[in-house]
């Protein structure tokens, strides 16, 4: 008794290249092979799984599945989503890989350089950038659906590690221009009803209903920095931002910066990765790392630089 051959995957994939295409022909087309090859790899799978797939007739052209095809169609999907996911195994192991995801202001002002920095630094690295809030973002490292997480985050647990990743001053920013004293807003004088608030996390909210005191809340909140050169459409509107917003808008000469008397607590945000990473992503992570680093000494050199220049002019 001979022995009958194995599946072999590619006669999977032509089968169900024929089944998509309609017709023997199209799909012949579609494969750039010829329609005698394309009949001789249906027949040999017809033969190795011991039933016929597909119905023949006028000359061969015309396509309708058996029953015995139908149920087989479903097998040929499932084993080619089980080829598939094998391939990405196998891929994602040659691949460094790199999950992070960050809160929406973060993404926007302050990771595209490093995002930029990683990609020539390793351009075959795979990274996956997701942007959520801070509680969102927690749940996601839990579960190891990220590498690391960019956010306003209370103490995490003892699986987790936790540093500060960037802090700065927040700013007024304006169209218009505001009347000053000493290079500085007099906060009283502020219009609130003319602000735009911009509320990121539970500590900037404590300080501002302190320091709004007695005076109207602002009617326009939003909670994404992305809305802020919507609302900011006249001379008289202004917002209370962290730097790497104002600094965006003012280069892109949408809005003057200003600092309130009594400033705000500067903006923390805090990265949060497990002490266990996969290895798939522990080489990512370094990457990252180097990057950061890197630019951070860049921008420590910058304001070196300019306060000498200052200094000496």
């Amino acid at each position: 008794m001979k022995k009958r051959d194995f599946v072999n995957s590619v006669d999977i994939e032509i089968f169900l290249a024929v089944v998509n295409a309609g017709t023997l022909t199209d799909a012949a087309d579609a494969l750039f092979i010829s329609q005698s090859t394309l009949s001789y790899r249906i027949a040999k799978l017809e033969k190795d799984v011991g039933m016929d797939l597909i119905e023949r007739g006028r000359g061969f052209r015309t396509l309708n599945l058996t029953p015995d095809g139908q149920k087989f169609l479903n097998i040929a999907r499932h084993w080619m989503d089980l080829v598939h996911e094998t391939r990405a195994i196998k891929y994602k192991q040659q691949k460094i890989t790199l999950s992070i995801g960050a809160i929406d202001s973060a993404q926007s002002y302050i990771l595209p350089p490093i995002y930029s920095m990683v990609k020539h630094f390793k351009e075959t690295i795979d990274m996956h950038i997701i942007t959520g809030q801070s509680t969102d973002l927690y749940a996601a490292l839990n579960n190891r659906k990220i590498d690391i997480a960019i956010g306003h985050f209370e103490q995490p647990d003892p699986g987790m590690i936790n540093s500060k990743f960037s802090g700065e001053k927040m700013v007024v920013v304006c169209k218009g221009n505001l009347k000053t004293v000493n290079n500085r807003l007099i906060d009283a004088e502020l219009d609130t009803k003319e602000q735009v608030f911009f509320g990121f996390n539970v500590f900037f909210q404590s300080w501002y209903d302190r320091w709004i005191e007695n005076r109207p809340y602002p009617t326009i909140q939003i909670d994404t920095a992305n809305l802020l050169t919507t609302f900011l459409d006249d001379d008289k509107k202004w917002a209370i931002v962290p730097f790497s917003i104002a600094n965006h808008l003012r280069e892109s000469n949408q809005c003057h910066i200003y600092y309130l008397q009594n400033m705000p607590p500067n903006r923390i945000t805090y990265q949060i990765r497990k002490k266990d990473p996969t290895s798939s992503a522990a080489e990512g992570l370094q990457i990252f790392d180097a990057c950061v680093d890197f630019l951070r000494r860049e921008q420590v050199n910058r304001e070196i630089y300019e306060l000498f220049t200052n200094h000496t002019n």
